[in-house]
């Protein structure tokens, strides 16, 4: 097959449709939701002159079109690197030679599964003999796109960069200047993931050079990369451009959404808000200048790299406008390089772009659904939709956090595993340390993946298995099947081929190897591990973690080392998948030393993510509040670890973290009075109740981005009237009846005793209508948190906004609120 056929190919898509551009060289493709220009010429390549999302103001190849619209794809070579010396991966010479060689589109088809909109461009470079396909896929009525690039050459062409998506924002078109931008990322280190924040374009590198005096592209670029096999442990491989949102007062922002508000901090302590409407006059070409009543049309578009290893993104300044460029490795960050020529093409790596009127808010909720969507796909792919879908209802407790850290013990593990049946549990994991025989030897002796001679006493850990089961739960374990310690004997076993090596020896990091899953040596004994646990002991449930990297690569039988690691990163996806075909019942976690590893190529693949291994609640507060940008609330696993010595207030922030994602409880659960097993009780029952409905709904943050150490947080999970109209007609007939809750957590961590927050935001063009506040968890209720007493939310007098009191000032705390509205029709 081809690189246009494999390109070209779209499960569950009807035959391909070639287009033809118009008299202008034109064409549209979108999903009924998503719409994309573009446009073709003699003498350049291929350009995305318009895009539009939900909401917007449908982009037609009628419209002017982006004064400085970028190309689609941008690849480099070490035979001619950039036609712009001063841009590392802008202005490429081979992607500005390109030029239109055909489009096709497909349709889903009939059976609605797995069917995908999609559209392939062709492009080639007579002179060089490339050839290059920009492939687009979209979902139904999801605002949404993912993309990727397939290169290929009939002659050897070194190739050291190509980008997965080249995104030319539609600033023009929604009469917003560069100056009234806010760009969105996300720091993410360990125990300290998902560490949002937001700022002014012109606060970042992209500063305003005035573009009247020194015209052209910018070479400045504000960008975010990664290195290794960590994907999220510097940088989420996300970010986000708020177009229109006021941001020309240059004021950076905590909570800064508040259903179209924008909320700044002022230089005098003071509070200003500024309707999401840009004050300054723009003509392309030209600096901006002040003119406070330009109308404009906000919008948001957010980005995501789908890849388990290296990755980088950046936003960079056109002439006039903005484009935002995704890549997987490449050559100056990650020593990777590919010799194009026949039977080697080279695939991207995935990033999605979701595009939507309105804030930040929006773009995310888009997202959550394409990512819902993606793993769907893949379920249906794996033949494992139904077990999936059953995996949606699972609790699960496991015995590590701030608990036995990797200490397990029959002793040890008997009251938990009792406590955690009596919780309401279904599944109880045991974490690290089950297969140590040596005490301690847990961290450089793993490899072998045989239970423990000498913890387990005279049940032994069969015994301890037995009763799990006996308890009706499911047996779950810890297993990082990717390293082996150097004191393993399997260190021994294995060849030397079956790891990462550079100049000639063994990568060892701390007392690690690492498995290179290129090799069958490697994978073989990666499954035989999995399959034999299974046979032994019913294992229902696997945390695959992974704390430790290979570093750039490795150079055994690798074009480049960075090349190298993509197929590693790729054998691994390959190695999952075929895992979970063979075991569809079987639950997987993702579990990266956190959430070290915890992109949507695995989020694809595996059920639950750990959001982080933060033991302090109070800290984990400002971790899960935003998780939901990057991680689907079905996946976040967020830990409850309650303890018996805790007093009520601290037991209820740590449970009510939890409940709106995935609730994974641990604790000295054994141990605990009647009253606190009760709470963790009614947190698990409320729990269950939010599963059932969690898929229908978007992550929602009514006070804002949260602020990392913010002393008041709110995260929640709302219906997105516009979308449940488009998705799913039937259900949003139950909104508008008023008959649905909405959640939201709020954390009070200090500061002032209340807080206001908009709850009526994002309830349709007619506004909020009636909303019906209520605490459910800590249950009003006597003998579960008698000294968590109720908070106090009252009505301010402004339509949907509310105001929440802190019952306990002297220490953090938390509630959770259901929120029922009445729309108005």
């Amino acid at each position: 097959m081809t690189q246009e056929q494999r390109a070209r190919t779209a499960d569950g898509a009807t035959p391909a449709v070639k287009i033809e551009p118009n008299s202008r060289g034109r064409f549209q493709w979108g999903n009924g939701v998503v719409s994309m220009v573009f446009e073709t010429t003699p003498d350049a390549p291929v350009r995305l002159i318009g895009l539009s999302g939900r909401g917007m103001a449908p982009a037609t190849v009628d419209i002017p079109g982006e004064p400085d619209a970028q190309p689609i794809v941008e690849l480099r070579s070490s035979l001619d690197s950039g036609a712009d010396n001063r841009l590392k991966l802008a202005v490429s010479a081979a992607g500005r030679r390109l030029r239109f060689a055909g489009a096709y589109r497909y349709e889903p088809d009939e059976s609605g599964h797995v069917g995908q909109y999609r559209l392939a461009i062709r492009q080639v470079d007579e002179s060089t003999g490339l050839v290059v396909v920009s492939v687009f896929d979209a979902f139904d009525c999801i605002s949404a796109v993912r993309c990727f690039t397939v290169v290929g050459c009939d002659r050897p062409f070194p190739l050291e960069a190509v980008s997965s998506l080249n995104i030319t924002l539609p600033l023009a078109a929604a009469g917003i200047a560069d100056d009234d931008v806010r760009i969105y990322w996300g720091d993410s280190s360990w125990d300290l993931e998902n560490d949002w924040h937001a700022v002014p374009l012109r606060r970042t590198t992209l500063k305003d050079r005035n573009q009247r005096v020194n015209p052209g592209m910018s070479s400045a670029r504000f960008a975010r990369r990664s290195t290794s096999t960590w994907s999220t442990g510097e940088y989420q491989p996300a970010g986000i451009i708020e177009a229109g949102a006021g941001s020309v007062t240059g004021h950076d922002i905590g909570n800064d959404s508040r259903g179209g508000i924008v909320h700044d901090s002022s230089d005098d302590g003071g509070s200003r808000e500024h309707m999401l409407v840009p004050d300054v006059e723009w003509t392309p070409g030209q600096t901006a200048t002040k003119a406070p009543k330009r109308e404009s049309s906000p919008f948001s578009l957010m980005w995501q790299i789908e890849q388990n290893g290296p990755w980088e993104w950046e936003v960079g300044e056109d002439d006039p406008g903005l484009r935002v460029s995704a890549y997987g490795p490449e050559f100056d960050d990650h020593q990777w390089f590919t010799m194009l020529g026949p039977g080697n093409d080279c695939f991207t790596v995935t990033a999605t772009f979701a595009i939507a009127a309105g804030d930040w808010q929006h773009a995310v909720a888009e997202m959550t659904m394409k990512r819902r969507g993606m793993r769907t796909v893949k379920a249906y792919e794996l033949g494992r939709f139904e077990q999936a879908a059953e995996h949606q209802h699972v609790v699960v407790y496991n015995d590590y956090m701030n608990t036995l850290f990797g200490d397990p013990t029959t002793d040890k593990e008997l009251p938990l595993i009792d406590g955690a049946a009596h919780a309401g549990a279904d599944i109880f994991c045991i974490d690290a340390g089950w297969y140590d025989s040596n005490d301690g030897g847990w961290w450089d002796m793993v490899g072998e993946w045989e239970s423990s001679t000498n913890r387990f006493g005279p049940i032994r850990f069969a015994g301890l298995v037995h009763a799990i089961q006996a308890a009706g739960l499911g047996v779950g374990l810890w297993l990082e099947p990717e390293v082996i310690g150097v004191k393993s004997p399997m260190a021994d076993k294995l060849p030397d081929s079956a790891f990462f090596q550079r100049h000639g020896s063994r990568v060892s990091d701390e007392g690690r190897y690492h498995l290179d899953f290129r090799s069958p040596a490697a994978r073989e004994h990666a499954t035989a591990t999995v399959e034999r646990l299974i046979e032994q002991f019913d294992v229902k449930y696997f945390k695959f973690d992974y704390n430790t990297t290979p570093g750039a690569g490795t150079d055994y039988m690798a074009e480049s080392v960075g090349g190298a690691l993509l197929d590693h990163c790729r054998a691994v996806q390959d190695w999952i998948d075929e895992l979970r075909r063979r075991h569809p019942d079987v639950m997987i976690e993702n579990c990266g030393s956190g959430a070290m590893r915890a992109d949507h190529a695995m989020l694809s693949r595996l059920d639950i993510q750990s959001t982080s291994d933060q033991c302090d609640p109070v800290v984990y507060a400002g971790i899960a509040a935003a998780a939901g940008l990057t991680i689907p609330p079905e996946q976040q696993g967020n830990w409850g670890y309650a303890q018996p010595d805790m007093d009520d207030e601290r037991a209820v922030l740590t449970l009510a973290t939890g409940v709106l994602g995935r609730l994974y409880l641990s604790g000295f659960i054994g141990e605990m009075d009647v009253p606190r097993l009760k709470l963790v009780r009614a947190a698990v029952k409320l729990h269950r109740e939010v599963l059932g409905v969690q898929l229908d709904m978007v992550p929602w943050w009514p006070a804002g981005l949260p602020q990392f150490h913010g002393d008041w947080l709110a995260c929640g999970l709302r219906h997105d009237l516009p979308m449940t109209e488009a998705i799913w007609p039937a259900r949003a007939a139950g909104l508008k009846a008023g008959d649905v809750d909405d959640y939201v957590t709020v954390w009070r961590r200090g500061g002032d005793a209340s807080f206001e927050m908009d709850l009526g935001s994002y309830a349709g063009d007619n506004g909020p209508g009636e909303i019906e506040v209520r605490q459910v968890f800590p249950p009003v209720t006597p003998n579960c948190a008698p000294d968590a007493a109720a908070w106090i939310v009252e009505e301010t007098g402004v339509p949907g906004r509310f105001r929440f009191t802190a019952s306990d000032l002297t220490q953090p705390t938390a509630r959770i609120f259901s929120v029922r509205r009445k729309y108005r029709i």
